[in-house]
């Protein structure tokens, strides 16, 4: 009688905890449908209004911010494991990390902000053209209050997810973007790209506003403004944040290196080509792989990997990214003829050839994300570190020793290689980290089976490229 007890609490929670995943899940996947049409529908009014020039001077500006941001180490994107945990092991201290995060966050973000701001008269001339220098330093106000309040906002949408309810999260995601759309519509007809700066900044505040008002209603003891900063919560979130940035500047560095590499091997158009189809390729994965951010504070929750409902959450997701993975890989095949016509007005089999191999390479590394995203909320790193490693080397690998074997196609197949060892890599050293290898096994068929069935489909799209030809 007993046992049996325990078996229905045990079936009763695991049903609920999945019921939260899939509601989750699927709040982060329309959260990231919306963003993207707000998103494009905002890109196409601006570049029609100022053109593409000007906007691109919006672009370098807030690109080279995001390189300033990997020296923000408050922890402000991890603060959904960090809630999860505190909500599990001491209640009373989860106000406390969030005031820390969002205070350290603050404080880093706004000496980054000046920094950028004193900088920016003896770096932008070295790569802004001197006719549109004017206009950059105009932008420079929007460029530093989205440096300072982007990632507040994040932070406190981030302990959102911590509580579980990446839903709301999502709500206030696709709310701020429809204002951001709105805002673009009513101020770059008036006053050009600074209206898209503007924008940006409104939607930024309408996440921070909005996500500490929710953040309230489950944290009772929160308070309007974050007031409280401790020592031992700091220290926490900034050693799991530093480890963090070091996965994220090599991921970081993986994009520029591609694009030498492609630019050494064949030339700008090489470069271009590779843009268009990594970011198809790029934009079907992450439709899925958004519905899994859920994952991080759930599983943090749970700090154990015997845990039976742990490994029932780790098996069913990575069955159903499994299934995730293939879709995605046919959809992107389907869709890249399509891109072609829309974007160079004609069907390019070198870039129907190049999308075939990176949509491989690309939806085989999704089987990872699970337990990439379990390490995440356990907090164990090392794993997912060297993958990124993997990833980034397999660049130069392909320029300097497959290239002059085989030519360009070399460096394309070496970064498909380095996607696939970097999920072996995930999967194996996070299962042996874990000790849930017993887990992995009873996913092997699932794992395997998609594997295959990705790879077929994309080497039945390259042939059929090869035998059509053309350009």
């Amino acid at each position: 009688h007993t046992y049996m007890s325990v078996f229905s609490y045990r079936t009763l929670k695991g049903r609920f905890v999945a019921g939260s995943l899939s509601r989750n899940g699927l709040f982060a996947l329309g959260q990231s449908l919306v963003a993207s049409v707000c998103l494009f529908l905002a890109y196409r009014l601006v570049i029609s209004e100022v053109g593409l020039e000007r906007f691109g001077v919006w672009s370098l500006l807030l690109a080279s911010s995001a390189f300033a941001r990997v020296g923000d180490v408050s922890g402000g994107g991890s603060l959904a494991r960090f809630v999860a945990t505190a909500l599990k092991e001491d209640q009373d201290r989860v106000s406390e990390v969030i005031h820390t995060v969002v205070l350290s966050s603050l404080i880093f973000n706004g000496i980054l902000g000046c920094i950028f701001w004193l900088a920016a008269s003896y770096v932008l001339p070295m790569f802004i053209a001197s006719s549109h220098l004017a206009e950059a330093y105009t932008l420079m106000p929007y460029v530093v209050a989205s440096i300072v309040v982007g990632p507040v906002a994040i932070a406190v949408t981030s302990g959102i997810d911590g509580t579980q309810r990446a839903d709301q999260r999502a709500l206030i995601t696709i709310a701020s973007s429809v204002i951001f759309l709105v805002a673009c519509a009513l101020l770059v007809p008036r006053v050009g790209v600074l209206g898209f700066g503007a924008a940006q900044i409104a939607q930024q505040a309408t996440m921070l506003t909005l996500g500490w008002i929710v953040l309230r209603r489950h944290i009772f003891d929160l308070g309007w403004l974050p007031l409280r900063w401790r020592g031992e919560a700091f220290a926490e979130t900034t050693g799991f944040a530093m480890k963090m940035n070091a996965i994220g500047l090599v991921a970081l560095l993986f994009d520029p290196l591609a694009k030498f590499g492609f630019n050494h091997s064949g030339g700008p158009g090489l470069v271009a080509l590779y843009d268009l189809a990594s970011k198809l390729v790029l934009q079907m994965r992450g439709l899925a792989v958004s519905t899994a951010t859920p994952l991080v504070p759930a599983f943090a929750a749970r700090m154990n990997a015997t845990d039976p409902i742990f490994q029932m959450m780790l098996e069913r997701v990575t069955r159903i990214m499994a299934v995730a993975a293939v879709g995605t890989a046919v959809a992107t095949l389907a869709g890249a003829p399509i891109m072609s016509i829309a974007v160079l007005g004609r069907i390019s089999s070198d870039l129907l050839s190049m999308n075939a191999m990176l949509t491989a390479g690309w939806s085989i590394n999704m089987l990872a994300v699970p337990i990439y995203f379990a390490a995440q909320g356990f907090g164990v790193l090392r794993w997912n570190f060297l993958s990124q490693v993997a990833i980034a080397l397999s660049v130069p690998v392909g320029v300097f020793i497959a290239e002059p074997v085989v030519g360009p196609f070399g460096v394309i197949c070496s970064i498909v290689l380095g996607l696939i060892l970097s999920t072996i890599v995930v999967l194996l050293g996070n299962a042996h980290a874990f000790g849930v290898t017993d887990a992995m096994k009873r996913l092997l068929r699932e794992t395997l089976g998609a594997s295959v069935a990705i790879a077929v489909a994309c080497s039945i799209a390259f042939i059929i490229v090869a035998a059509l030809g053309g350009n």
